[in-house]
This record gives structure tokens, C-alpha cells and sequence, in this order.
């Protein structure tokens, strides 16, 4: 059976007072020296944070700091009332030195700590962080010379995740174990809120698969009219699927031009009208959400940076 085609509505963009964001303090400088970070290779996910701990992840130009995130906004406090404080690294629990750290990425139960470093993956035991030591737990590699493009954990308590190459090769890993080549051609991937299904997007489909990596259903995502309107021979590259709630899935793309430039930006909200999106996924929804990254030149955000589509720090609430 080819892909479900669903019709697409065109989104309206709503100001909201849910959310009010205050900065706290002023910016924290990372080192004590002025070490900056290569363009050519910025980090894709350089923070991650443990509630359960107390703890904050922070990717630097050759390794990642731990530090306690109260320590971390006193020091913001500090340096808005006296115009000086402690950096990151003088408040760092450890500096794990281990080179440019592309994505740090934290278990669902918060015990493990992934970061890679081109195509090696390394975990970390956060229990150990606390206690001002490193402890590798075990690590794993890409075949050939490829990069870490992605990395999801699994949303239940289990220890398993799924690895994205930058040539989209899709792996499956374990505690421990070696990765498993699972798919090809992949250019985002998601959990399923609750861990029981995958959600690929290829080649403009999206699928849904068994936590086995089986298909059940593939859904056209429709891109006719934003590729129509476009006035360069654009492509459109899928950057990000994230699973939000048990009926929602956001897919964000963009323009990927003849000479390799990535231009405006695309949100989907994919959604089911009977509640949970399941093997069946019947009554689906599309809405579309025009160019709303306006700052995605190359002058602000390099080429090939992504995923851009980053919600991971609002997921609890």
C-alpha cells in the first residue's frame, strides 16, 4: 500500500501569554579564555539538563563541562549586579576533554549522558559527575568515516536510542552493545511519546514504525504548493520530526537549493482528529506553518548546522 496523502491546511500564526520568558542575569562566558568555537563544525545539540540532578551539560571547543545549574545562575546574577563572576568552567564539577562534542544528548531517566565526537558516541554515567569523577560506561562508533547527524533516547525508561548519520544511515543501539544498521536514506527520526512506535521522515514520507522498526503506515507530506511558490530550483529536506504529544507530530523542513543552500523554514503539525496517532492513523490533519525562521541566512546560521527544529527544553512543561 503506497502513502496516505492528507490534505494540508494552511496554519495561522496566534500570539500567545501562555509562555513568558525572563533572562535570568547576564550571559556566562564558557572559559576564562577567549576560546571560540570553529564555525565549520558547530555543535548541533551543545546543552543538555538534568532536572532529576540539578546538573547542566555544556559543550565547549574541545570537550563538555558538568556544572550545578544553580551555581550556574547565581554566577548570571552575579555578573548583572557587580559586572563580573565565575565562568563555566571555574564552576564546572569535571571537564571531560574528549574533542569537538557535536551532541550531548541525556537518558529519559537521566542516568546516562551520550556524547559524540565525529562518528563515536561515548557515555557517561552522571552519577559519577556528582562526585566530581568521569566514568565512561562504554562507547560505540559509525561505520566509514560518517558523522553524528542525530541522536534519540528512547522516551520509557529503557536505555535504548536510535543514531542519524549525516548520510542518512539510521542505527539502533543498546547498553553496551554494538549499533545496528536498521534503514537507509533517513533524514530525521523520532520516538514516539510513549516509546512504542518510530517516526521516519524520507524522501517526503513519513512512516511509522513498530518499536521493531516495522512499518505500519506512510503518510505523504504534502510540499506541492511551498515548492511551487519558490523562485530557485529548490528540494525540500525534512530537519526534524518531534514527537510531541500522542496525537501530534511536528516535521520541520527547508529549501535546500541547487548549490547546497538551506533557505526558509517549513513547520507541519501532523494531527489525528480521533486522538492518539496509531497503526491506523485515520482522520489526519496537516498544518503548515510558512518561513518562520526569518534568520536562517549563512551569515547567522552556517550550512549543514542542524537539526533547527529544537523543543527539548520545554518538553516537561
Amino acid at each position: 500500500m503506497g502513502p496516505i496523502k492528507i490534505d494540508e491546511v494552511e496554519g495561522e500564526v496566534i500570539g500567545t501569554t501562555d509562555y513568558f520568558f525572563v533572562k535570568i542575569g547576564e550571559a556566562v562566558p564558557l572559559k576564562d579564555n577567549d576560546s571560540h568555537f570553529d564555525l565549520e563544525t558547530l555543535p548541533s545539540q551543545p546543552l543538555a539538563l538534568s532536572e532529576r540532578f540539578r546538573l547542566i551539560f555544556v559543550a565547549h571547543s574541545s570537550g563538555f563541562f558538568v556544572a550545578r545549574t544553580k551555581d550556574l545562575i547565581d554566577s548570571a546574577k552575579e555578573f548583572e549586579d557587580k559586572g563580573s563572576g565565575s565562568s563555566l568552567q571555574q564552576l564546572s564539577l569535571v571537564n571531560v576533554s574528549l574533542g569537538r562534542v557535536r551532541i550531548l544528548a541525556l537518558s529519559n531517566d537521566n542516568s546516562t549522558l551520550a556524547a559524540s565526537v565525529s562518528g563515536e558516541i561515548r557515555f557517561y554515567s552522571v552519577d559519577s559527575f556528582l562526585n566530581k569523577e568521569v566514568k565512561q560506561s562504554f562507547s560505540c562508533s559509525l561505520k566509514d568515516s560518517n558523522f553524528v547527524k542525530d541522536m534519540r533516547w528512547i522516551t520509557t525508561s529503557e536505555n535504548s536510542y536510535v543514531v542519524l548519520s549525516n548520510t542518512g544511515e539510521l542505527y539502533y543501539g543498546e547498553a553496551g552493545f554494538p549499533l545496528k544498521n536498521v534503514m537507509d536514506s533517513v533524514e530525521a527520526v523520532d520516538w514516539g511519546v510513549k516509546g512504542t512506535f518510530v517516526a521516519v521522515a524520507r524522501k517526503n514520507v513519513l512512516s511509522i514504525l513498530s518499536a521493531k522498526f516495522e512499518e505500519r503506515v506512510s503518510i505523504s507530506l504534502p510540499f506541492g504548493s511551498w515548492n511551487g511558490d519558490s523562485e530557485a530550483n529548490c528540494s525540500i529536506k525534512v530537519d526534524s520530526v518531534k514527537c510531541v504529544r500522542p496525537d501530534s507530530i511536528i516535521i520541520g523542513c527547508f529549501q535546500l537549493t541547487e548549490d547546497g543552500k538551506e533557505e526558509n523554514y517549513l513547520i507541519q503539525i501532523i494531527r489525528s482528529r480521533v486522538g492518539e496517532i496509531t497503526d491506523g492513523c485515520s482522520e489526519l490533519v496537516v498544518q503548515s506553518f510558512y518561513d518562520i525562521y526569518q534568520g536562517l541566512i549563512d551569515d547567522i546560521v552556517p550550512y549543514g548546522s542542524g537539526p533547527y527544529l529544537l523543543l527539548t527544553y520545554l518538553e516537561q512543561w
